[in-house]
């Protein structure tokens, strides 16, 4: 999971595979791209790229 800072907004991108019950890969490496517009979710962003600098910054 990534989150980027784009023209659009906070991007939030998932690369996830899909396993079945008897551990073989259904789906591999696949993808989701979202423009995040929840208000909680964006709350939650600014929370861990606020932790991130002050790791960062040495605090």
């Amino acid at each position: 999971m990534t989150v980027l800072t784009t023209a659009e907004g906070k991007r939030l991108s998932v690369t996830f595979s899909e396993i079945d019950e008897k551990g073989n890969i259904i789906r591999e490496n696949e993808r989701v791209n979202k423009v995040v517009v929840d208000q909680a979710a964006l709350s939650n962003v600014k929370e861990l790229e606020d932790f991130a600098q002050r790791i960062i910054d040495g605090e």
